[in-house]
């Protein structure tokens, strides 16, 4: 059987495999008017020259500091990871998503204008075309997201301040869709009269599908200045491009009493900054990185000793780290090892870290432009709390299995014996939330390599929950039982339906060609995952922390357990089904140990027990669930035979 395709996904209907979807984000319960996340920005307007690199917070929405705000409107974002290969680090990404993250319109054959990027005032008051006055920006379409087909459009539009806002905008450059990988310059001359007054305002906009994060536009380094030359343009700026997200490896978050256990281990052996020399003549770059903990407000800085002589003009360029191993070469070593390593938490349990890589070359063309900082650090916080992660946080597809009784594991080699509580899983909703799908929770043990024996019974069906409180926002999950566990570990789910429960699928990392394994249904071998990047689920552990996660709550499943009976057990023609529980039945299912159903139905009304029939159900061992009004489950394991 072919399989259907939305949105560049399979959906139901489809062949079993592993699947890769674009990112969607859950609806907000109130969505709020761009007044009401706007700021407001005072003291008139901006003089020349206009310039944003995107690696600071400029929107208004962004409740910066008011010197900094450069844009006015929220519904385009500031993104980090989905560009490939920025002039610097940090771009303006335009979609089909609002500035709440819920699409425009959640209709797969929506089309239509989505984001708008719109800049504060700029006086050009007295100007004359012959100040050759140019709005000049990179642009890319893409990138590690879903690329705009040629339908789709990105245009900038001018605003002429006597027109007002009805009459006053006019597109004057454009742009069709087409999947890049590297940025294109553009540059757009200002030379209207009708422009030329204090007031004038540009802005991006993209045209195309308005069902989600699709059709993306990445644009960087935004520069609107007098006397240009379009093709010789003095960009007198050396910057960060890409940093490392954790300084420790393989894991980007780990329990902090783990790391304690043989601290070197856990820490990277090296790392790289990824920059780029936007000055028009060669330098001599330096480079380091400083670490702050947050509790004790120590800083140590770590200035790298290897400096990169006489790094070309408008050239990119990478700048290593040598931590736990020194750089070698032809046998000589040439940079000694730092021998960093996180210490002194003032924690037994966490600790959390601001981890600041700088380089000591700015650019000489923000200098005396009001609210616009250098280029030449770049910050990230190193956390750890009492899970295991390889992902760096960020969603930018999805992933999933499209076969019922499908399997997931992700390998966690753990550094200490621990008690495993739950897992936090990011679920990326995809057109449609997946709220009403189940899954059961799994954890196994190594088995050479391959998920082995199951550890623990879990028979309490659990479904994807999203939030509207943020991106990237993780579940917590709790198993029927608290797991000992050591060593190797496999933790993950199996789920019950042939549909995709989109979990997150981080793109900057890629640990799915070791990490992961699925299993397409019961009988089947475990395969590990050929789709490059790593799927968000994380172990939760108790890690010497009184409150393992974020608090759910809690029951009492012996107690609740016993108001349910089901006999003969094992059972062969029928079941009886008995309740003694306070809260009422509303229904009750039947399913095989792989989380499928076999069977369901609704709980008579008013009646403390139902008879099902099964004599034409599979034999082995199952799983009744009975569903309470208050949406409560309760599970019994039975046999048929």
């Amino acid at each position: 059987m072919a399989a259907w395709v939305v949105g560049g996904c399979p959906v139901a209907g489809l062949v079993a495999q592993e699947v890769e979807c674009d990112l969607q984000f859950v609806p907000v319960a109130q969505e709020r008017s761009a007044l009401e996340t706007r700021s407001t920005r005072g003291g008139g307007s901006l003089s020349l020259p206009f310039l944003d690199d995107f690696a600071s917070p400029t929107f208004a929405s962004d409740e910066g500091p008011a010197e900094l705000v450069r844009w006015t409107d929220g519904s385009a974002r500031r993104t980090t990871t989905y560009a490939i290969d920025p002039p610097t680090i940090g771009v303006a990404t335009l979609d089909g998503l609002r500035a709440n993250g819920f699409p425009y319109a959640f209709n797969e054959d929506a089309t239509g204008w989505a984001d708008t990027l719109t800049s504060v005032p700029v006086n050009l008051a007295g100007r004359t075309p012959e100040d050759d006055i140019y709005l000049t920006f990179f642009y890319q379409g893409g990138g590690r997201g879903n690329a705009p087909d040629e339908n789709d459009s990105l245009v900038v539009e001018f605003f002429a301040p006597d027109g007002g806002e009805e009459f006053g905008w006019s597109q004057v450059w454009s742009v069709t869709g087409a999947e890049m990988d590297t940025f294109a310059l553009a540059s757009v001359h200002v030379d209207q009269l009708i422009h030329l007054q204090d007031g004038f305002r540009f802005r991006f906009r993209n045209h195309g599908a308005q069902a989600g994060n699709v059709d993306l536009w990445h644009i960087d380094y935004v520069y609107l200045d007098d006397f240009l030359d379009p093709d010789n343009l003095p960009r007198n700026d050396l910057a960060f491009v890409e940093v490392p997200h954790a300084m420790t490896a393989p894991y980007s978050v780990m329990p902090w009493t783990h790391y304690l256990t043989n601290p070197a281990t856990f820490i990277a052996d090296s790392a790289r900054s990824e920059h780029r020399n936007l000055r028009p003549f060669a330098d001599n770059v330096t480079t380091g990185f400083k670490v702050k903990n947050t509790a004790t407000e120590v800083e140590v800085d770590f200035l790298n000793p290897y400096s990169e002589p006489n790094v070309p003009a408008n050239s990119a360029f990478s700048m290593g780290y040598y931590i736990q191993e020194p750089y070698v070469e032809n046998g000589l070593e040439l940079i000694p090892a730092s021998g960093f390593t996180f210490e002194d938490a003032d924690n037994d349990t966490a600790a959390t870290f601001e981890v600041s890589f700088y380089s000591d070359v700015t650019g000489d063309i923000t200098q005396g432009v009001v609210g616009v900082p250098d280029n030449d650090s770049i910050v990230f916080v190193q956390s750890f709390r009492n899970e295991y992660a390889y992902d760096d946080g960020t969603a930018e597809k999805a992933y999933g299995l499209t076969t019922g009784g499908g399997k997931l594991a992700v390998r966690y080699d753990l550094a200490m014996p621990d008690t495993l509580y739950g897992l936090a899983i990011h679920f990326t909703p995809y057109y449609n939330q997946q709220t009403n799908l189940n899954f059961l929770m799994r954890a196994w043990a190594d088995d050479n390599g391959v998920p082995g024996e199951e550890m623990g019974e879990n028979y309490l069906f659990h479904q994807p929950a999203y939030f509207t409180d943020g991106h990237d926002v993780f579940a917590y999950y709790e198993y029927d039982n608290p797991i000992p566990v050591e060593g190797t570990v496999y933790v993950g789910m199996v789920q019950e339906m042939d549909f995709s429960l989109n979990i997150g699928l981080d793109k900057n990392t890629d640990y799915n060609f070791t990490r992961v394994h699925y299993q397409l249904g019961l009988g089947a071998e475990w395969v590990l995952s050929t789709i490059q990047g790593t799927v968000m689920i994380r172990p939760v552990l108790q890690a010497g922390v009184d409150d393992v996660f974020v608090a759910v709550e809690e029951q009492d499943n012996a107690s609740v357990a016993s108001a349910l009976e089901a006999w003969p057990n094992p059972a062969s023609g029928q079941l009886t089904l008995g309740w003694s529980g306070m809260d009422r039945p509303v229904r009750w299912s039947l399913a095989d140990l792989s989380g499928r159903t076999l069977d369901a139905g609704l709980w008579p009304l008013g009646s403390d027990r139902t008879v099902l029939a099964v004599a034409d159900l599979p034999r082995g061992l199952a799983l009744v669930v009975i569903e309470s009004a208050d949406g409560r489950r309760t599970t019994r394991r039975i046999a048929l035979h």
